[in-house]
């Protein structure tokens, strides 16, 4: 039985020995196959690497560029920036320039508006109270007068009306501007 045993223990082991051979072979094969693989991969990888190269170096330019860009738009930010804040202040200087001329300026126009205005007024009453107390003379178709006597009472009430408006409308015009 020992010899049986023995026997049975020398045919498994071939047994095993003949699998692992096997196994080995395919594992070879498997092995083949997955380098065959691995190096088609490894080409594919060449290629696409061949081909990413200048797509890369592109991005690395693109990249520059909008980095230059985007300082020169920060510059120029900067610089609109410096410019209104000028700007600004020049508009505030007019402004301020603006109110301390009308504050000047206004007082004594309103006073010489409101003296023209009482002595436009003044002439006005004078040459109608002038023009009740003279006589009235009638003179004949015969008279020699130096000058045309024409409508000239209802011209100087004219010109002493139209003076008023004007200055009526100055007065309205300023006042507006005090207002702005």
């Amino acid at each position: 039985m020992d010899s049986i045993l023995n026997n049975v223990s020398v045919i498994i082991q071939i047994i095993l020995f003949i699998t692992f051979i096997v196994l080995i072979v395919s594992i070879t094969g498997y092995v083949k196959k997955l380098m065959i693989k691995v190096d088609k991969l490894q080409d594919d990888l060449e290629k696409f690497k061949i081909r990413i190269d200048p797509v890369i170096d592109d991005t690395q330019q693109l990249v520059k560029k909008l980095n230059d860009i985007s300082e020169r738009i920060g510059d120029n930010i900067s610089i609109v920036k410096n410019m209104l804040e000028r700007v600004s202040g020049a508009a505030d200087d007019i402004i301020r320039l603006k109110d301390r001329i009308v504050r000047s300026v206004e007082p004594p126009l309103f006073d010489s508006i409101g003296a023209f205005s009482a002595i436009v007024k003044g002439v006005k009453v004078f040459s109608e109270k002038w023009k009740s107390l003279k006589p009235v003379k009638t003179h004949s178709k015969e008279d020699n007068f130096l000058f045309e006597t024409g409508n000239t009472e209802s011209e100087a009430d004219k010109e002493y009306n139209d003076i008023n408006k004007e200055l009526n409308d100055v007065r309205r015009k300023l006042e507006d501007m005090k207002r702005v």
